[in-house]
């Protein structure tokens, strides 16, 4: 069969536009891997630990009435801040002022009585006996005229000292038993911020050093910019049954930027270390160190800011933690340590920087 020459010259036509077009090149780019880094700022790098704190009233009682009766006044509302001895509620007291009535009556008759006994014993009218009767007499009113001013004075309830009212558990003009809580008062001027340690860190928090309490501080979630110091205040030597730690209080001056509740939520940050902080080793993640081939030596890898890039430090290692392994030279402060991401690091690689994060 014969092609057409029309047909001929649409082939190389076509041939000849697919010649003119321009080979296709691919240059394989190798990717910049990100690091992430530690910027050694501290020779107590990794010596900080934070632990979930539980906020607690300084002071806090349930207030109540040490007789039964009637609630006539309760003004108080929840969040209101009283002064030691201001009334915070009363009782119905007439029936305990009619008793006091009573008392001081019948103490008067038997003062009264006594007095005259007395004359007449001298002028021995009267036998020694009779004088001892109205003397004991006496001594028993006198004691139930006191027990009847104490009743008097129980129908008060007064602040045992200055805090906030956090709770008001009955209402007024309710009808209420001896000792039933009435109201919860706490002292918040001070704030007692408590957290649970764990046993490995117990005998730390025994040596702590109180020079360093610029290192313990706490941060609200309120405010999580703020970071507000604290100082130790106490700590049990009991475990706590089911989570083998111990309990440990700090005290916390109430802000002037944050009004501080108990129960709020917060984290305190605590610096553990025993050693002098001008000799203490750094700690870094075992995620950090590697073993160069050439000789068996143990290295990190430094970042250098300016360039991009990371190059080698041959260490030396100390004691392993469970926080990490001691690195005793070979690092510097300031200087930015690769702690993970340093399996495939070669000298002078470009690499593309991520911080380091607590958790991360």
């Amino acid at each position: 069969m014969k092609l057409s020459f029309s047909s001929i010259t649409l082939v190389l036509l076509t041939s000849l536009i697919s010649g003119c077009k321009p080979a296709t090149s691919t240059v394989a780019i190798d990717p910049i891997r990100p690091v992430k880094l530690m910027t050694i700022n501290s020779l107590s790098q990794g010596q900080d630990r934070t632990f979930p704190a539980r906020i607690e009233a300084n002071q806090e009682a349930n207030l109540s009435f040490r007789i039964a009766g009637q609630v006539i006044a309760l003004p108080l509302l929840e969040g209101q801040e009283v002064q030691k001895g201001e009334l915070l509620a009363q009782l119905d007291d007439r029936d305990a002022h009619n008793a006091l009535l009573t008392r001081e009556a019948n103490y008067d008759l038997i003062s009264a009585d006594f007095k005259r006994k007395t004359q007449l014993l001298k002028k021995m009218l009267i036998s020694q006996a009779e004088f001892d009767t109205a003397k004991a007499e006496l001594k028993s009113t006198k004691a139930a005229l006191a027990n009847a001013q104490d009743q008097l004075s129980y129908t008060q309830l007064n602040a045992p000292f200055s805090g906030t009212i956090a709770k008001r558990i009955i209402n007024n003009h309710q009808i209420v038993q001896a000792n039933q809580a009435v109201l919860t008062l706490q002292k918040n001027a001070t704030i007692d911020v408590v957290i649970q340690v764990p046993e490995t860190l117990a005998a730390s928090i025994k040596d702590y050093d109180e020079a360093r309490a610029r290192h313990a501080q706490i941060t609200f979630n309120a405010k999580p910019e703020r970071h507000y110091p604290v100082t130790l205040k106490e700590y049990s030597t009991e475990i706590t049954p089911g989570s083998q730690t111990y309990t440990v209080t700090f005290s916390l001056q109430q802000p002037d930027d944050l009004n501080v509740f108990p129960g709020m939520s917060a984290e305190l940050t605590l610096d553990l270390v025993k050693a002098d902080l001008s000799t203490a080793p750094i700690l870094l993640p075992q995620t950090a160190l590697a073993k160069r081939d050439s000789d068996n030596a143990s290295i990190v890898w430094i970042f250098d800011d300016t360039t991009q890039t990371v190059h080698s430090s041959v260490i030396s290692i100390g004691a392993v933690h469970a926080d990490g392994i001691e690195v005793l030279s070979g690092i510097k402060l300031g200087e930015q340590v690769v702690v993970a991401g340093i399996q495939h690091l070669n000298e002078d690689m470009k690499v593309k920087a991520l911080r380091w994060q607590r958790g991360v």
